[in-house]
């Protein structure tokens, strides 16, 4: 029998509509999963009377009521108050949670105001969730077998209480029988709607896993959740799933989890023990920001050369003047001499490059905005591709350095495998 639940997001902002309410959806999504239905979704501004009534009409008529926002310092943020009223319960100093605050703040150099503090007291008797990405913890209390759990309004932080903590508490808790197991893989490059044709089979909503498809900035997530009696049963139902994919995409496949383009490029480059250089001139750096973001990737990352003009890429990476005046700076000539030159200028055994015409303008019939080659030289061995992306500057751009990144993974990944003999350990 499905468990109702009811959703409250608040926030002035959000009854505005200057601020589109993604939790709700969110939530919603995972809710389904271990059968809890959503009974009404609801918005409420910063006021707490409005919102004690909220809740406690929800408390009436649902088994799970979660709310969003207003767990914040600020002035507008005063939920909790309003849930500790709902629930007849006095807000107590949670000295954990204090210290969590105080230390957060600490490391931007700050110091802990009495209105900062508020976010250390809970309804007496609450179950604390953490949070890792920002000083307002989550919490959930019952009130005669009836379950609220709040949670804050910002969505990365919202999205990681709800599926690490809130959720499996509460399956737990109201669904003591099932076990819910979440994983994640990504795709890339490939579209969206390309996937969801390859997976019609196993994206029915009553199937067990579920399946879902999103895409961001060009990178496709496959999530899976499994529900089933004990923790082995539903992993081997995603282990089963997650086979299916790697079949089905093979290469296409980057990695699970939260795993990036430039996650997957720092694990080859330590499985091959080769480093990596980049020379880039229509990406202006990004590829680069894009390997730093990656802890310990200084073990394998020498340099990022950004030539972006032709004297630049003459004086800086050493390329013939006259190559470029004959073949132009967007050319698959230029590419390959630069991948080949952040080798040689660098000693690292992989060089990537790209170039190309980012728009709006700049574009030739001959040359059009999108056209991108992406140079590729691993120990001596050098290879472009062309591309022909579409989109805005900041699109194109992206799109280039995750194009960039992608071939640095397959040909780390095509050298690994003849080194072992085609073997995946």
């Amino acid at each position: 029998m499905p468990l109702e639940a009811t959703i409250i997001s608040t926030g002035e902002e959000l009854l505005l509509g200057r601020v589109p309410d993604t939790n709700s959806a969110f939530i919603a999504r995972h809710l389904a999963g271990p059968g809890f239905q959503v009974r009404r979704v609801v918005a409420v501004g910063d006021d707490p009377a409005s919102l004690r009534l909220e809740i406690e009409r929800s408390l009436r008529d649902s088994k799970l009521v979660l709310v969003t926002g207003g767990l914040g310092p600020t002035q507008d943020d005063r939920s909790r108050a309003a849930m500790a009223s709902a629930l007849g319960l006095e807000l107590a100093l949670d000295d954990d949670s204090r210290r969590h605050v105080e230390e957060r703040l600490r490391a931007y150099g700050r110091q802990a105001t009495e209105a900062q503090l508020r976010q250390a007291r809970f309804p007496r008797g609450a179950t604390i969730f953490p949070n890792p990405h920002g000083t307002a913890r989550g919490f959930a209390c019952e009130s005669n077998g009836r379950w609220l759990v709040a949670m804050p309004g910002v969505p990365r932080e919202m999205e990681v209480m709800l599926v690490e903590q809130a959720l499996p508490f509460l399956v737990e808790r109201l669904a003591p029988e099932r076990r819910i197991t979440v994983e994640t893989v990504q795709l890339f490059p490939i579209s969206e709607s390309e996937v969801d044709e390859r997976l019609l089979d196993l994206t029915a909503p009553e199937r067990n896993p579920l399946l879902g498809i999103t895409v961001n900035d060009g990178l496709i997530t496959v999530s899976l959740r499994a529900i089933a009696e004990g923790e082995r049963a539903a992993a081997d139902l995603i282990e089963r799933d997650v086979s299916t994919l790697k079949d089905r995409f093979a290469e296409l496949v980057i990695g699970r989890g939260d795993m990036s383009l430039a996650r997957a490029v720092a694990e080859r480059l330590e499985q091959t023990n080769r480093t990596i250089a980049v020379a880039e001139s229509l990406t202006g750096g990004l590829i680069g920001h894009m390997l730093v973001d990656v802890p310990g990737i200084s073990r394998f990352f020498l340099a990022d050369v950004v030539a972006y003009s032709n004297e630049a890429k003459i004086a800086l990476l050493g390329l013939p003047r006259r190559m470029i005046q004959r073949r132009g700076a967007v050319s698959p000539q230029v590419a390959e001499a630069m991948a080949r030159a952040a080798c040689r200028i660098t000693g690292a055994d992989l060089g990537i490059s790209t170039t190309g015409i980012a728009g709006p303008t700049g574009g030739t019939p001959e040359k059009p905005v999108g056209l991108v080659y992406v140079g590729l030289c691993l120990e001596g061995r050098a290879e472009v591709k062309k591309l022909n992306l579409h989109g805005d500057r900041r699109c194109i751009k992206d799109r280039a350095a995750k194009h960039a990144l992608n071939e640095a993974r397959l040909a780390l990944e095509k050298s690994r495998k003849q080194a072992t003999g085609g073997r995946n350990g």
